[in-house]
């Protein structure tokens, strides 16, 4: 097998362990999720989960790192595709609703952040690595399309405290403040309105 066919090969089983892991953890939890469980799961062996991951911590952090990514690029796909004119009202509320479709998504952030907060000093370590990095990338999209605003990384961590508040409120059942007033607010103050 070549090389290219061998990694493609690769970078899909690992995803594969990742996507199974992601539900096998928003179900039971990260104490009753077992590599045996994750392995039957994603339909292989646990040698070839081992093989990918020795650890249960090691397939958390990429679990992780993996939601991240999922929303970070996102709002640079919309930056990027809605080009530097793109309204910013508009990508703060969809970026709000991206958000609050993907319920598998957000249960596992908001038990990764428990775990983080109960004494997993590992994931809580990793956590402020993703966080320090969407904030960057977040700062990175505000420095593009409003270049003017006096506060941006206020801004930046405005917009982080808030989709994670938006989230836990979401994931409570609790009646929260509509995304579109949210995004309205955030830009009426970057705008003076």
């Amino acid at each position: 097998m070549d090389t290219r066919k061998r990694l493609k090969r690769q970078s899909n089983r690992k995803a594969k362990i990742i996507e199974a892991a992601s539900r096998l953890f928003v179900q039971g939890g990260l104490e009753d999720l077992s590599l045996t469980s994750i392995a039957r799961a994603a339909g292989i062996s646990k040698g070839t989960l081992y093989y990918y991951y020795a650890t249960k911590e090691a397939l958390i952090f990429d679990i992780a790192e993996k939601h991240v990514h999922d929303i970070t690029d996102f709002i640079f796909d919309l930056i990027e595709t809605g080009g530097p004119q793109s309204d910013p009202e508009d990508l703060i509320r969809l970026l709000f609703r991206k958000h609050k479709e993907n319920h598998i998504r957000m249960r596992l952030h908001l038990n990764l952040v428990c775990q983080a907060m109960n004494g997993n000093d590992e994931i809580k370590t990793r956590y402020q690595e993703i966080y320090a990095y969407w904030y960057a990338r977040a700062l990175e999209a505000i420095e593009r399309l409003m270049p003017d605003h006096p506060d941006r990384e206020t801004l930046a961590h405005l917009m982080i405290t808030t989709i994670d508040g938006l989230n836990v409120q979401t994931m409570l059942g609790v009646e929260t403040v509509a995304e579109d007033d949210v995004a309205r607010y955030l830009t009426a103050r970057v705008e003076g309105k």
